[in-house]
Parts: C-alpha cells; sequence; structure tokens
C-alpha cells in the first residue's frame, strides 16, 4: 500500500486479503515493511529473500518512495546469471544490517 506520494506505507499479503468479516486495509495492512534500494546487488537481495521465505519485496527510493516490487523467482534468475560478489557477505557483515534495511537515517 502506499499514500498520494507513493512512499510505501505497508504490505498486503494474500492472506491478509483472504480474510473475513468486516476489514479494512488499514487493519489487516502489515505497516512499515523492509524495502531495498535499487543499488543493492541482486545476489544478496536474492539471498536475503530465500532465508526470509520473502516471495517478493518492495525496492524503494531513499525517501520511501514505491520504485517496483522485484519478485524472488526473478531475483533468483538474475543472481544465477551474475558471477558471485566477493565482498558483498564482508560488507553487511561488518555493518551489521541486513541488506534490506538500506533506509538512510537523519541527523
Amino acid at each position: 500500500m502506499v499514500n498520494e506520494a507513493r512512499i510505501v506505507m505497508g504490505l498486503l499479503r494474500a492472506e491478509e486479503l483472504g480474510r473475513e468479516g468486516d476489514v479494512t486495509v488499514e487493519s489487516v495492512m502489515r505497516p512499515g515493511p523492509s524495502t531495498f534500494r535499487p543499488h543493492v546487488a541482486i545476489d544478496e537481495m536474492a539471498k536475503f529473500m530465500a532465508t526470509h521465505d520473502l516471495p517478493n519485496v518492495p525496492v524503494t527510493t531513499s525517501a520511501g518512495e514505491l520504485i517496483g516490487l522485484l519478485i524472488r523467482e526473478d531475483a533468483d534468475r538474475a543472481a544465477q546469471r551474475r558471477p558471485a560478489r566477493v565482498d558483498a557477505g564482508r560488507r553487511s557483515a561488518a555493518t551489521g544490517r541486513s541488506p534490506c534495511d538500506k533506509r538512510e537515517t537523519s541527523a
């Protein structure tokens, strides 16, 4: 779900959409989802999605504006076609941040 400025506000998965009763989108969406930035290596994204069993993830700007949705199968195919990055794991381990948490913090 995005607001009028295309800022990602939450995610709706199939299980939430299938709920019975009088529910609102706001009551069933998962607020504040983790998002990826376009500069994250595709092999890192594919590995994170597999590890966390995510079928898709939103790709956003640093301001949270939706660019698109990455499908896990597409990420896997693209990662298999690319040579592995030697430094990808070291950088993530060194920062202690997950590859999806690329949000910029304000000082």
